[in-house]
């Protein structure tokens, strides 16, 4: 995402390729295209903000708001990220085109699937753990 800030504190919106699977299935790393947009806070759960952590662009979904910042979690990912706050965050996500389909974060089908991502997390881990664990038995 090169470029981000000058182009949404220029233009006020980013348009770009995506990279990494972190937030497969929704987005595809390299083919699919997203829209950030200059963030209007505070955010709220299910929200996909870019944020700045550890010397990189991130974006993953709001799974959580605390009084201390907000809860992320790539839908491809069980680690949480706590305590990511306005201040990290650079801009958000306001549509994207999936395999050549142009979706927006207001769309009731993406709204549903936002949900259901979120609701799955404790599924996510468990199955993580579950794998660890096997792989720990399998090895001895």
């Amino acid at each position: 995402m090169k470029g981000i800030e000058k182009s949404l504190k220029e233009d006020k919106i980013f348009v770009g390729k995506t990279e990494g699977d972190s937030m497969y299935p929704m987005l595809i790393s390299g083919r699919d295209t997203v829209v950030i947009e200059p963030p209007v806070f505070p955010l709220k759960k299910y929200d996909v903000p870019v944020y700045r952590r550890d010397g990189h662009y991130t974006m993953h979904r709001i799974v959580k708001v605390t009084r201390k910042g907000y809860i992320i979690c790539g839908d491809n990912r069980t680690h949480l990220e706590r305590d990511i706050t306005d201040k990290d965050i650079i801009g958000v996500l306001s549509s994207f085109y999936h395999n050549g389909k142009h979706i927006k974060c207001t769309d009731e089908a993406y709204v549903r699937y936002s949900k259901k991502v979120c609701q799955s997390l404790p599924v996510r881990i468990i199955k993580k753990l579950i794998k660890q664990i096997c792989a720990k038995i399998l090895k001895k």
